[in-house]
C-alpha cells in the first residue's frame, strides 16, 4: 500500500514531473512553451491554484504552488493529462508522455525552504551547464515575469483544441508571491530573487572554471531532437522526501505529524476493510473522501 499523504489547504509545494525515458519532449520551442503555459493557466484557474514559479526543462519541470483549497492532486491530474495530450498531438505520438513514477510533491515547511526551492528551480539550467545565466534559458521560465511582476499570456494551441470548443482562446497567468513573503514589497521581492539567482550563477561559473568545462548554449539546446535523451545514467530507487526544511526541529515536527497521520489513516482503513462503514478518517485524507466513500474529521480549531 502506498503511504497515504495528508492533503491540507494552505500548504506550499514544489512539484516535479519527469518525461518518460527522459526524452526531450518538452525541448524549448514556441509550440511546447505555449502548450505548457496554456495548460497550466487553464488548470490553475479551474482549481484556483496559486502558481508561484515555474521552470520548464527539456525533460522535466519544476513548479511552486500554494494550495489554497487543499486540492493539488486533482489539479496535477488535470494539468498533466491536458498537457500530455496536447504535446502528444503536436508530435503525432500516442504513448505516455510522463514517466511512471508519481509526481514529486515536496511540502515546503518554512519560508527558507520555499525560497531555496524556488531558486533551485529557476537555476536548474545553469546548474546543469546548459546556459550561463537564467535569462538565457530558451525555454519557458517564470523568472522574468516574477521580476517584472507581469502575467504571461498564451494562445490556445490550434493543433489540439477545437476552435469551436469551450476552452478559452487566450489565458493569462500571474505568478503569485508565496504567502510566506507577503510582507515584502514588489521591489524588495524582485531584488531578493535577483540577488539569489546572481549568486548561484556566479557559483556555477566558478565551478565550471575549476572543472574546465563550458555550457551547451541556448542554440544547441533548441537543436536537440525531442526524441533524444541524456547519455548520463539517472539514479533509481532513491528516497522520495515529502517535506523540506533546513530547520532540524521543524523537520522533526513535520515528520512526526506525517507518521501520526499515516498511522491513524491505516487504522481507519483497516476498520473500513473489516466492514465498519461508520469509521471516520483523519482530517486531510484525500482520495477516498473526494470519491465520496468515507467521512473525515473536521479541521482542528485554530
Amino acid at each position: 500500500m502506498t503511504p497515504p499523504r495528508q492533503v491540507l489547504a494552505g500548504r506550499t509545494y514544489m512539484l516535479t514531473r519527469r518525461v518518460a525515458h527522459r526524452q526531450f519532449l518538452m525541448r524549448p520551442s514556441t509550440e511546447t512553451d505555449a502548450a505548457f503555459v496554456y495548460c497550466l493557466a487553464v488548470a490553475a484557474e479551474r482549481y484556483d491554484m496559486r502558481v508561484c514559479w515555474v521552470m520548464v526543462m527539456s525533460n522535466h519541470y519544476h513548479a511552486g504552488i500554494h494550495d489554497t483549497h487543499g486540492c493539488f492532486p486533482e489539479f496535477c491530474r488535470y494539468f498533466h493529462s491536458l498537457l500530455a495530450r496536447c504535446i502528444n498531438c503536436f508530435y503525432g505520438r500516442w504513448e505516455n508522455l510522463w514517466a511512471s513514477e508519481p509526481t514529486g510533491a515536496l511540502h515546503l515547511g518554512d519560508p527558507n525552504a520555499v525560497f531555496d526551492k524556488m531558486i533551485y528551480s529557476l537555476c536548474n539550467p545553469v546548474n546543469d551547464d546548459l546556459v550561463d545565466r537564467v535569462r538565457n534559458w530558451p525555454g519557458f521560465s517564470s523568472y522574468g515575469h516574477q521580476l517584472a511582476d507581469r502575467p504571461v499570456k498564451a494562445i490556445r494551441p490550434h493543433w489540439f483544441f477545437d476552435e469551436k470548443g469551450s476552452m478559452p482562446k487566450q489565458v493569462a497567468l500571474r505568478f503569485a508571491r508565496p504567502p510566506e513573503f507577503a510582507h515584502l514589497s514588489i521591489t524588495q521581492w524582485a531584488e531578493k530573487i535577483e540577488t539569489a539567482v546572481a549568486y548561484k550563477e556566479a557559483e556555477a561559473k566558478a565551478m565550471r572554471k575549476i572543472a574546465g568545462r563550458g555550457v551547451l548554449g541556448s542554440k544547441a539546446v533548441r537543436r536537440q531532437s525531442p526524441f533524444s535523451y541524456p547519455r548520463s545514467s539517472s539514479e533509481r530507487r532513491r528516497l522520495r522526501p515529502r517535506v523540506a526544511t533546513k530547520n532540524k526541529w521543524r523537520r522533526i515536527e513535520l515528520l512526526q505529524l506525517n507518521r501520526y497521520f499515516q498511522r491513524r489513516y491505516r487504522e481507519a482503513y483497516a476498520r473500513r476493510s473489516s466492514g465498519d462503514t461508520e469509521v471516520v478518517f483523519p482530517h486531510g485524507s484525500y482520495k477516498l473522501r473526494v470519491q465520496g466513500l468515507v467521512r473525515c474529521e473536521p479541521p482542528p480549531p485554530r
